[in-house]
């Protein structure tokens, strides 16, 4: 893969869980009408400064465990669901940036380190 390549994972039920030691594609797109995106990027290799993760779901939120030198942002919308972003300890720079586009009826975004 490409560092700028984009990684689709489409399904009609059910969602997308990612943990361990993996490589973070500049933009993951998951796209489901039922489930969402659970992902341990704390062993996850990036190639890259930025990385966008996509979630399109009528149901479904996504939950991201992330390393204290990792940002987050958080965007997109959800009728019924908010945002709970557990907010870095650190005092240097952040080493990665992720930008969460959560778009969705049903969940919102969970952020833990």
């Amino acid at each position: 893969m490409e560092n700028n390549e984009t990684q689709w994972h489409v399904g009609l039920l059910g969602g997308v869980k990612r943990r361990g030691a993996w490589r973070m594609s500049r933009h993951l797109v998951a796209v489901s009408a039922v489930g969402g995106v659970n992902a341990d990027l704390t062993e996850a290799r990036f190639d890259t400064a930025e990385s966008i993760l996509t979630k399109v779901s009528l149901v479904g939120g996504v939950s991201l465990t992330v390393p204290h030198d990792v940002d987050v942002e958080v965007g997109g919308f959800s009728l019924f669901g908010g945002s709970n972003i557990e907010q870095a300890q650190r005092t240097g720079p952040a080493a990665h940036t992720v930008r969460v586009r959560n778009y969705g009826v049903f969940g919102g975004v969970r952020v833990c380190r």
